[in-house]
């Protein structure tokens, strides 16, 4: 028997242990980088996307049926979910084919969360939540199945999503010299603008008013944003359910972003990172540095001590008009990107006194 040199190296990074030497999607290697191999989280994701099914035109269509619906939505940014299958790296849930999806069982505490608030509002009567996602009390189903939703696009683009904190080193007030820690780059997967076709069935047939009705109620579900990171704008479609505190147009030109593989992208969370840094600076000269912090974690959200916090606060961004184009010759060329588009800050959850008032009226 011939053995195979090097045999581990052969094995797929999808299978591999995180741990040195073998696979660290999340860490990102400067001795890699500067010798121009590729990086651990690179070579995983050519060899999933090379392997993966892909959906067909006709198989992706919207349909509607008395028993079966499916509708497409398109993100408008970055779509994240967690697999919660590799240690301290997000990725997208991965079926048996090899395509990422969205869970039927998230698709459906979306639409209940959805309905149980339009149920309060009085816009559909009582008992309907649990007429189409079950009584949990009584442990009755419902009479929906939530088949969870796939991209119908070419999802393989823009895989790799490189985040940068940087709050320790910019805005943070600290006591000592040393070194801010958790603030390297790290690697992330999420989908690029996907076109997610989201799927209901039901155990009986339904008139077609029933059926704009659920359709109506996964909008709203939808418009408030969808899996992971959704106050720092990711998941978030075309539109909000959420009461708007601020609307604006916009347009500029400035340095973008660069991607793993040194391609440019606009981020349009750069918005909500400038104004949370204003908003702690702001606070740092009115109180104390440890109330000032706890402020920005409940008007933006975050994790702090291991702890998340939704925050007062969400935006979306929605680009009208953008071009990403080099800058600059040679070696020091840089992404540039221009941009128009609108920026829209919402209350992300109800307000603690209830006598206060959001008003939704357009602004700017």
């Amino acid at each position: 028997m011939k053995l195979i040199p090097n045999a581990h190296k052969k094995i797929p990074m999808m299978f591999r242990a995180q741990v040195q030497g073998r696979s660290q999607l999340q860490y990102l290697d400067p001795d890699k980088k500067r010798a121009g191999e590729q990086q651990d989280v690179e070579r995983w994701a050519d060899e999933w996307t090379d392997k993966a099914e892909f959906i067909s035109a006709e198989d992706a269509q919207d349909v509607q049926t008395e028993t079966y619906g499916a509708k497409s939505y398109q993100i408008s940014w970055r779509f994240l979910t967690n697999g919660g299958q590799d240690d301290g790296m997000l990725r997208p849930v991965i079926g048996a084919s090899g395509m990422p999806f969205y869970p039927g069982s998230s698709m459906k505490g979306a639409f209940r969360q959805a309905c149980e608030q339009a149920e309060k509002a009085g816009d559909i009567p009582l008992g309907t939540c649990n007429n189409y996602c079950g009584d949990e009390s009584e442990i009755t189903p419902g009479i929906l199945r939530f088949q969870g939703a796939y991209p119908t696009n070419d999802w393989t683009q823009g895989l790799l999503d490189l985040v940068h904190p940087q709050q320790g080193w910019q805005v943070m007030t600290r006591d000592t010299d040393e070194k801010p820690r958790g603030e390297s780059a790290y690697a992330q997967v999420s989908l690029y603008q996907p076109t997610l076709r989201f799927a209901i069935s039901c155990s009986k047939p339904l008139s077609s008013d029933r059926w704009q009705q659920i359709w109506q109620i996964w909008e709203a579900a939808i418009a408030a944003g969808l899996g992971s990171k959704v106050s720092t704008g990711y998941g978030q479609i075309t539109k909000t359910s959420h009461p708007i505190v601020y609307r604006a147009k916009l347009k500029g030109q400035g340095q973008a972003a660069k991607r793993i593989d040194g391609t440019g992208e606009f981020r349009p969370n750069i918005f909500r990172s400038a104004l949370r840094g204003h908003a702690l600076r702001i606070f740092g000269g009115l109180t104390d540095s440890k109330t000032a912090e706890e402020l920005v974690q409940n008007l933006f959200g975050g994790i702090q001590q291991k702890e998340a916090t939704v925050g007062l606060l969400g935006f979306q961004f929605h680009a009208s008009k953008l071009e990403i184009k080099s800058f600059g010759s040679g070696k020091y060329a840089q992404p540039a990107c221009e941009v128009e588009g609108e920026l829209i800050w919402f209350l992300a959850k109800p307000l603690s006194d209830p006598r206060t008032r959001i008003s939704s009226e357009k602004v700017g």
